[in-house]
């Protein structure tokens, strides 16, 4: 598992290269507008189709659908948890941002644009594991969008439940669920929508390349000296890239004793590893926090992901 781990995530992380270089020679007249338009597509395109593609190619097996909610209710305890404990280690902190966004930092992954891509890569054509990964997502964002803003501000106001409950990862769900738990999909029709489940799969597997040209683009902005000098940096990654992979094994360890968590293991682990989201960025920037950091942490702990990832699902792998 380490090295297949490895394998798939250098490979996607190369993907990141055109990007960087496009940006860098400054191919690219407006970078924002750029980074804006990849956003969009990923967020109200790539991401649904992920979910559809899923759903839309996986007969209803209640045992999978049981699955997704103890997947659930995994990410939800996980990035409520957490980051409330690790708040409440640096709450005596004079440094209100190890208070803040770290403390978002230590819980909240990349598992929309990164993981999801990963996990493609790690199991083609395992629809299964892109189903309790849109689960996570799903819950991801019920807890990015309260409790995680909560987190990262000090300040209700700045929870959104509409937001919430209301984006397209949320609607892509809800509106794919009734179809799977009915059994009306594309293995039901058979060879008829063979061309409209093969635009689904495309839409699908364009999350990969886009995500990472976006994540090379934002790479080509950053001034390495700046983000290996910020000691915050590193406390933010170990805490996201090491302990949260420890704290999903203990999870896992539990569960196993009440279930199989053989065909949910991946994905637990998954989410626990992953390098910090990049909507931190963005809940920084509406909140007034530090953008520079948010941007500065996001960047070393996904490259630290390179090593960690592999590790952590290697670990997983001898433990269970």
């Amino acid at each position: 598992m380490f090295l297949t781990s490895l394998e798939n995530v250098l490979l996607l992380l190369a993907m990141a290269i055109p990007g960087f270089i496009i940006a860098k020679a400054k191919l690219i007249k407006n970078t924002d507008n750029v980074i804006n338009f990849l956003s969009i597509m990923l967020l109200y395109v790539c991401q649904p189709f992920v979910t559809f593609n899923a759903f839309f190619n996986t007969d209803f097996d209640l045992n999978v659908f049981k699955n997704m909610l103890v997947v659930m209710a995994l990410t939800v305890v996980i990035m409520t948890g957490f980051p409330i404990l690790i708040k409440l280690i640096f709450l005596k902190s004079k440094d209100p941002e190890l208070r803040s966004t770290v403390a978002y930092s230590a819980a909240y992954g990349n598992i929309g644009y990164l993981c999801v891509p990963f996990l493609q890569m790690l199991a083609p054509g395992n629809n299964l594991v892109l189903i309790y990964a849109t689960s996570s997502i799903v819950a991801f964002n019920v807890c990015a969008w309260t409790v995680g803003n909560y987190i990262l501000t000090g300040e209700r106001k700045y929870i959104k439940l509409k937001n919430a409950l209301l984006n397209p990862a949320m609607l892509s769900f809800i509106v794919s669920l009734p179809f799977f738990i009915l059994n009306l999909n594309f293995n039901r029709v058979g060879g008829s929508m063979a061309g409209l489940a093969r635009v689904f799969r495309v839409f699908a597997e364009m999350v990969g390349p886009l995500a990472m040209t976006l994540l090379g683009i934002k790479f080509s902005e950053m001034k390495i000296k700046e983000v290996i000098t910020d000691y915050r940096v590193y406390i933010a990654s170990a805490l996201k890239l090491v302990a949260l992979p420890l704290v999903g094994i203990c999870l896992l360890l539990i569960l196993n004793l009440f279930m199989d968590i053989s065909s949910i293991r991946l994905n637990v682990m998954a989410i626990a590893a992953m390098p910090i989201a990049t909507n931190l960025m963005m809940f920084s920037s509406l909140s007034g926090k530090d953008v520079k950091l948010a941007a500065k942490i996001v960047l070393m702990s996904t490259l630290f992901a390179i090593v960690t990832i592999p590790l952590a699902l290697g670990l997983a792998e001898k433990i269970f």
